[in-house]
Order: C-alpha cells, then structure tokens, then sequence
C-alpha cells in the first residue's frame, strides 16, 4: 500500500533526519519530490546527499532553472534523480 506524506522527514543511514517536500513509499521504497527555484549548485548537492543517506533511489526536483554544474552531476549519479526545470515565460 502506498502511502503519500507532505513535508516528511527521513531518517538517513547518519541518523540525520532530512525533509523532503513529498515522499511517497510503498514498504521501503520511496519517491521523494521537491521543489527549489532558483537553486545554487549547492542546493542541488545537498539534495543529492540527502537523497543518498535516505537511501532514496527514485526523486524528482522541480526547479526554475537548474545550474549548468549540476546538470552534470545528476546524470553521472546511481540514484535515479531526475530534474524538471519550469518555462520561466
């Protein structure tokens, strides 16, 4: 059974709790979903960090405009993170 959770923390493998926008998971596998506008290379490494200790394989980032850099790091990356940048017209 799926469930689908707002603003949810995960507890990683460091025992830090991350907070993802969505999370939706099925027994322990997760989808998580967060939105950034305008977000710095940094911001996109953090997200991919907080994925990685939550052993979150599955994510989707919505941005506005994603840094060059980190076009390059999500593709090289195991985790399937996928980011969808909005029309800024």
């Amino acid at each position: 059974m799926q469930n689908i959770k707002y603003n949810c923390e995960v507890e990683g493998v460091s025992g830090i709790k991350h907070r993802f926008d969505i999370i939706i998971n099925d027994s322990s596998k997760y989808l998580a979903l967060n939105v950034m506008l305008n977000p710095s290379d940094t911001d996109i490494l953090s997200f991919y960090i907080k994925c990685f200790d939550a052993k979150v394989k599955n994510a989707v980032l919505i941005t506005s405009k994603l840094p060059e850099d980190s076009k390059k790091l999500l593709k090289c990356t195991s985790s399937k993170i996928f980011a969808i940048e909005l029309d800024e017209d």
